[in-house]
């Protein structure tokens, strides 16, 4: 599966990281390993419809905030795979990533050539993003519709503990601390490898929270096959109606 990271970020950073990119402000010492000195011409490919020079500038960005908070990963799990796999309703949640750099102050023809979502085949970059007021949306949506999501992981042969456990982990942190969401590609490799320094957070069966393990056991459990007494005496079998003796029908 593909290896997307989740990163908790401030959105206002994005406005020192264009002023960087213009030339209009210094670029923080600490960014430098993660600002090459190509990225400023890419600006001006990404300007002239080179996707490629887009997605540089994105998982540039998405190298710094992942310096600033913990990185979580799971492989498979990004908003554009939640959105596409398990629930459509994220989708209502997520912003392109050419939205956070024209709010930051880029032109929009600047930033055109940049994918709406990630690209799962375009290579290394940074995805969609949720804004900090609407992360609390995200995470009352993981709760109402957790036994619904659970299922159709467990149905579809993902594991629902690990990716359920990971994106509520993500969310909360940044819920608590009223930050955005951002997702990428390339900051990980496929099996976790990393740079040294990055906060990597993966998920963990043996440290989720016990209530969520359970709600997901139960909703992925199925019903229990009704024993040989019951089935003698009809207990839990439909009626000639179609209802079951014990709703009253």
């Amino acid at each position: 599966m593909e290896p997307i990271t989740l990163h908790p970020f401030d959105p206002t950073i994005a406005v020192t990281f264009v002023a960087a990119l213009t030339g209009d402000g210094p670029v923080d010492p600490s960014w430098l390993p993660y600002v090459p000195d190509s990225l400023i011409h890419d600006l001006g490919k990404s300007r002239a419809g080179d996707e490629n020079a887009g997605n540089r500038i994105t998982l540039a960005f998405a190298r710094i905030v992942a310096s600033q908070h913990p990185t979580f990963f799971h492989p498979g799990c990004g908003l554009t795979t939640w959105e596409a796999r398990v629930d459509r309703g994220i989708g209502l949640m997520m912003r392109p990533p050419s939205r956070l750099f024209i709010e930051a102050g880029l032109e929009r023809r600047q930033v055109e050539a940049m994918p709406i979502r990630l690209d799962l085949q375009g290579g290394m970059m940074g995805g969609a993003w949720i804004p900090p007021r609407l992360i609390g949306n995200v995470r009352d949506l993981l709760d109402s519709r957790l036994e619904r999501m659970a299922k159709r992981l467990h149905d579809a042969e993902y594991d629902p503990y690990a990716l359920l456990s990971l994106m509520n982990s993500a969310v909360s942190y940044a819920a608590e601390r009223q930050l955005g969401l951002l997702e990428a590609i390339g900051i990980v490799g496929p099996y976790g490898e990393h740079e040294s320094g990055l906060n990597l957070v993966v998920a963990d069966s043996k440290r989720m929270d016990p209530e969520l393990r359970q709600r997901i056991q139960i909703a992925i459990t199925p019903p229990k096959k009704p024993g040989l007494m019951s089935r003698l005496l009809g207990k839990g079998q439909p009626s000639a109606n179609g209802h079951l003796p014990e709703d009253g029908a």
